[in-house]
């Protein structure tokens, strides 16, 4: 696939040397289909193919990647795709697709670059290297998600950021239907995917593999059962060749292995006697994604470190004191008085079991949720399935896989293991490394203990800001509105009344005028067509990839509906909440609300407005 700059002003042609279908304009971006005929080059320009003299075609260079935009892109993306209903439980993260475009395409000065096609064997192009194939799952099954993109958007960097989150959530889906499949857990507990197996499936191009590579190569130390664990016993499959296993026990077809070990030499050794040991390759995988998921939490805290002070907040975490004193009374399973303590975590859920041999992992981080003190911790405490490990994969907000600042107590999710923890298992995190993580949890080799994992089977880390968003409605400021008129008075005064009855301060009210004034003109009609936005309402929510995905037209156009979808994400926002002065709540509106270009010039136009309205 090659991309092209039109020059002058030819004619679209039906064939080569034919009849004009349409005209093309100088510096137009069109895409070569492959075909070519003497002087002439198949083009296609949005959803019209035909024909362009060679003459009036110029190959287009790669654009110079922007690290800053890629990786707020990224955190964009993140943000959109989980918001959707349909991807609980299976949720997507920046840091991930960041960790993707390092592994594929970091270059000697660890940058990450734009590439033309780097793996061998594969069409695939820019940071993440997404082939045709990728790219036409994402523009097919994409939805509202892909509907502002094209066949030839593959080639911009940053709508790569959406196709490789896509197939993040994809690839989980895939993994726990395959297990579904397999007899792992139910549908009312889906076994959830690590980060690994999720990795293994895009290299391999195959859920199945990817479940049978990783669980080949565990260790009992990956499972937390023995920390001293050795490597894989000789005979084990994680000392099988590499090719010998994919073809007998994994199923792989033999141009399938052959194109795997074509594209990833240096993992896989080469396909005959010197092929590597299953346990080499994951091994080797997953500490090279292990290392990108660490840088990627550097970029993500380099370039929007408020992100994760924005999540994070005052870092409290009044659950683990209760956590930590459960520790102390040396809980396990048959020992004294230790089952009915147990049963004491499942009654603090109101669920129904007499017996400690229930999985009980999840009920005591639950029961420390709700005894700790905190009202907003106890009401956080999930309200369909608290005793399953799955479901706490989408409680609170999501902090990198690998960052380094993970505060004591967050909540971590692993994936399941073959006969271990049917959904996962969950606890509350006390440190970790690149490879490792340790949690302080229940049913840990039957007790209340710390016990260490590997990081690999990490499938989520989650965080609670306790601050919380506010509780009830609070009183409409006193704002300066001379500026407007009268139909912009009337938007302005429907977002006030909104924010205030949804707790929210005098500047906070000033700082969603402002914004709303700043997008639209403080127009509900408002409309921003163009071929990366559909753009509408006084907040100017956008129907493609933005807070507008999956709502309709007529209810982003109601002023009233517009800005109860702007204050839901508000609510989410816990520097916005928090905000003691105009200049933090406009910066957190900006930042996380809106997500503008140039932030910085932005925040102060937003500021300088809002400090107008100010009576």
């Amino acid at each position: 696939m090659t991309t092209y700059l039109v020059k002058g002003f030819p004619d679209l042609l039906d064939k080569p040397g034919g009849t004009a279908i349409d005209g093309l304009s100088g510096n137009m971006i069109v895409e070569g289909t492959g075909n070519v005929s003497g002087d002439f080059i198949e083009v296609k320009v949005d959803d019209e193919t035909g024909w362009v003299a060679k003459a009036s075609l110029a190959v287009k260079g790669r654009d110079i990647m922007s690290e800053v935009a890629f990786v707020r892109e990224c955190l964009v993306a993140e943000r959109e795709v989980n918001a959707l209903p349909q991807t609980t439980p299976w949720f997507v993260s920046a840091d991930y697709v960041i960790a993707r475009a390092i592994f594929e395409t970091q270059d000697a000065g660890h940058k990450m670059v734009n590439a033309g096609p780097k793996i061998p064997g594969s069409d695939g192009v820019g940071p993440c290297q997404i082939s045709t194939a990728e790219w036409k799952r994402f523009l097919d099954n994409g939805g509202n998600l892909a509907a502002g993109f094209g066949t030839g958007s593959v080639d911009d960097y940053l709508a790569q950021a959406w196709g490789a989150a896509f197939t993040m959530f994809t690839d989980a889906k895939a993994i726990t239907q395959a297990k579904r499949d397999a007899g792992q857990g139910s549908d009312a507990e889906p076994p959830l995917p690590s980060y690994l197996e999720i990795f293994l499936a895009y290299l391999t191009g195959s859920p199945k593999v990817a479940i049978a590579l990783a669980a080949a190569a565990a260790t009992p130390a990956d499972k937390g059962q023995d920390p001293a664990a050795a490597a894989p016993a000789a005979g084990s499959d994680g000392a099988s060749k590499l090719n010998d296993y994919l073809k007998t026990k994994a199923g792989l077809a033999d141009d399938q292995i052959a194109a795997l070990f074509k594209a990833r030499p240096g993992l896989t050794g080469t396909n005959d006697a010197n092929a590597k040991t299953v346990a080499d390759f994951v091994n080797g995988v997953s500490t090279r994604f292990a290392q990108g998921l660490k840088d990627a939490f550097d970029l993500i805290n380099k370039h929007a470190p408020e992100t994760i002070v924005a999540v994070v907040g005052s870092g409290k975490a009044p659950w683990f004191d209760v956590a930590r004193h459960e520790q102390g009374l040396n809980i396990k399973e048959g020992v004294g008085n230790s089952d009915a303590e147990i049963l004491k975590y499942f009654k603090s859920i109101n669920f129904d079991t007499n017996t400690s041999q229930t999985p009980w992992c999840a009920a005591f981080v639950s029961f420390c949720m709700k005894t700790c003190g905190d009202p907003v911790a106890a009401a956080s405490v999930p309200k369909t399935n608290p005793a399953l490990a799955a479901s706490w994969k989408s409680w609170g907000d999501a902090l990198p896989i690998n960052g380094s600042n993970t505060p004591p107590g967050a909540v971590v999710v692993l994936s399941p293991t073959e006969n271990h923890d049917v959904s996962g298992h969950v606890g509350f995190h006390v440190k970790g490394d690149a490879n490792t993580i340790t949690l302080l949890g229940g049913n840990q080799s039957d007790a209340v203990k710390e016990s260490t994992y590997a990081r690999s089977r990490v499938a989520a880390i989650r965080w609670l800001d306790v601050a919380g968003p506010p509780d009830g409605p609070a009183a409409v400021g006193n704002i300066n509105l001379s500026h407007f008129n009268a139909q912009q008075q009337n938007a302005a005064k429907i977002i006030i009344k909104a924010f205030a009855d949804a707790g929210f301060s005098r500047l906070h009210q000033i700082t969603a005028v402002a914004n709303a004034w700043r997008e639209s003109s403080l127009d509900p009609g408002q409309q921003t067509h163009t071929s990366k936005e559909d753009s509408i309402g006084l907040f100017q929510l956008n129907m493609k990839n933005g807070h507008g995905v999956g709502h309709a037209l007529a209810d982003l156009l109601d002023p009233v509906k517009n800005t109860d979808i702007i204050i839901g994400v508000c609510k989410k926002v816990p520097s916005f909440v928090k905000a003691t002065d105009l200049e933090q709540a406009v910066t957190a509106f900006v930042r996380f609300v809106e997500i503008p270009a140039n932030q910085s010039a932005e925040i102060a136009d937003r500021l300088h407005k809002a400090n107008s309205l100010m009576a």
